[in-house]
């Protein structure tokens, strides 16, 4: 008895981390989409293309990363832009994705929608 009482004590913990994992996951990709869409709103200041975006990802890029740590390269700026581009809003399902996920299916994602261009 006192060992089956264990496995589902041990199954439950399982569960529970995976669980906020899932969570955590969930946040990042939705924290990722906000940024790109800031970057948007800031780089293109209500026009529909950026005059500046090269520049304000690269200066984005350094003192993020000097401020926050890795994980904000230009390049990854870059998809966080295009990612909120390619999504007007963060479907269920979609949010279930990783972000390496997200960024591998950039290229086949649909138009960008009017308000957002490539730079």
């Amino acid at each position: 008895m006192k060992k089956n009482l264990q496995k589902n004590t041990y199954r439950q913990l399982v569960e529970d981390i995976t669980e906020l994992y899932d969570r955590a996951r969930r946040a990042l990709v939705e924290a990722y989409w906000q940024i790109g869409k800031r970057i948007v709103e800031q780089e293109q200041q209500g026009e529909t293309s950026a005059i500046y975006g090269e520049h304000l990802l690269a200066r984005l890029s350094e003192d993020l990363s000097e401020s926050l740590g890795s994980g904000f390269s230009r390049r990854n700026l870059y998809n966080m832009r295009r990612f909120y581009c390619a999504h007007e809003e963060i479907l269920q399902p979609a949010a279930k994705l990783t972000w390496t996920q997200h960024v591998e299916l950039l290229p086949i994602r649909k138009p960008l929608f009017a308000g957002c261009k490539l730079i």
